[in-house]
């Protein structure tokens, strides 16, 4: 039987039969706009009685998408038409069915991710830890090396002081101190040495093995900077072999900086 149903979107009217209708549970696609609809519900008035009568127990072997009708649209165009794809769409991983060997990856997966998110969060959880911290502390250096917080993170900067020890030779003092429970890695520092009106004459970048302890060892041969912790270094500048050449007058102050890795590295 040959009906006619009306999209309620853009009102092109479209021949249908009984047999689609009843294949698809009476949804349909317009091909003008796309819109799907119920062809059921959208029956001409003329085509409502007829429809009424119909059997639509639903037909064996017949439950599958189909997607070669042709419907024609009321203005003679030709217009092709597919039916909606009333089958539910089936889940990309049904863990309940899943075979033993996806369950134990699916597993493995969860875990790893898990032991990934304590690991970049380890130094946050050990800080609220104290026991577990103050171990670290007096762990072997491989230990504390793992677990230590960036230099820039932890450290601060308690005094510092510039003395000339001769025409040609400056020394850093400084003293930094390490409020947090874990230990901290020793910084890179930048020292720039400054003019009255506070422009920079010269600039000298040091590592952990270019200056040392109060007490003369390298602090790259030292532990790391513990916990609770306050430690004071020393840095030597020799001004022939600065950046920059200094003017007659000397300089008459300075700034540091602290740093993870050397300015030059980053």
């Amino acid at each position: 039987m040959s009906l006619a149903t009306r999209c309620p979107n853009c009102n092109t009217l479209f021949k249908v039969t009984s047999g689609q209708l009843q294949l698809h549970e009476g949804k349909v696609r317009c091909g003008q706009c796309q819109t799907v609809f119920s062809g059921i519900e959208h029956l001409t008035s003329a085509d409502t009685e007829a429809w009424q009568k119909l059997d639509l127990s639903p037909r064996q072997g017949n439950s599958g998408y189909t997607s070669d009708h042709n419907l024609t649209g009321g203005d003679g165009t030709g217009s092709e038409e597919l039916f909606a794809n009333t089958a539910p769409k089936k889940p990309l991983l049904n863990f309940k069915h899943s075979s033993p060997a996806q369950k134990v990856a699916c597993v493995a997966l969860l875990v790893m991710l898990g032991l990934q998110a304590l690991w970049w969060q380890r130094v946050p959880l050990l800080q609220k830890a104290p026991e577990l911290a103050a171990y670290i502390n007096t762990a072997a250096p491989g230990m504390q090396r793992l677990f230590a917080s960036p230099a820039t993170q932890a450290l601060q900067v308690e005094g510092s002081g510039l003395q000339a020890l001769d025409e040609h030779n400056l020394r850093v003092d400084l003293t930094l101190h390490n409020p947090l429970p874990l230990p901290a890695r020793w910084p890179h520092l930048k020292v720039e040495l400054l003019d009255p009106q506070g422009l920079v004459l010269a600039s000298k970048s040091l590592s952990p093995s270019d200056y040392q302890l109060r007490d003369e060892s390298a602090a790259s041969q030292a532990p790391l900077i513990a916990g609770k912790k306050t430690v004071e270094v020393l840095a030597y500048l020799n001004l022939s072999t600065l950046n920059t050449q200094l003017p007659e007058s000397a300089a008459t102050g300075f700034r540091l900086e602290l740093f993870d890795q050397g300015p030059s590295e980053q």
